[in-house]
C-alpha cells in the first residue's frame, strides 16, 4: 500500500509541473505586401516590393513606399519613393519630390537612417 501511495504521490507531483507554455513569437518578424510586383532573389537573400509597398515590425510601418528592399543577408530594409513611416509615437510623411532619398532600417533595431 505505501509504495502504492508513493507512485500516486510522485506521478501527481511530476504532473503539477507540467503545463502548456504560450508560444514566443521573434520580436524581429516583418509583415509585407504591395500592390505592383514582388521579386524574390534566391542566391542574394532578397525581397524586392514594388509599387504602394508596406512593411510592418514592431517598432516601424512604412506604408505607400515606391520600391522596398529586404536583405535578409545583413538584415536590412532600404525604402525609397515617397512613403509614410509611423512609429510608437507618431508619424513622419516624406513628400513625394524628394525621389533621391532612401530609409535604411536595420531589423531589430529602433533607429532608422534616411540617407
Amino acid at each position: 500500500m505505501k509504495k502504492f501511495i508513493y507512485i500516486v504521490s510522485f506521478a501527481f507531483i511530476t504532473g503539477a509541473n507540467c503545463y502548456a507554455q504560450k508560444e514566443t513569437q521573434s520580436k524581429d518578424e516583418l509583415s509585407y505586401s504591395c500592390e505592383g510586383v514582388v521579386e524574390l532573389d534566391a542566391q542574394k537573400q532578397t525581397i524586392t516590393l514594388t509599387g504602394n509597398a508596406n512593411l510592418k515590425t514592431d517598432v516601424f510601418e512604412f506604408q505607400d513606399a515606391d520600391k522596398i528592399l529586404i536583405n535578409k543577408v545583413s538584415n536590412e530594409v532600404i525604402i525609397s519613393g515617397a512613403y509614410k513611416v509611423r512609429f510608437k509615437g507618431g508619424t513622419i510623411e516624406r513628400a513625394s519630390e524628394l525621389k533621391s532619398y532612401h530609409l535604411r532600417y536595420k531589423i531589430g533595431d529602433k533607429i532608422a537612417y534616411l540617407e
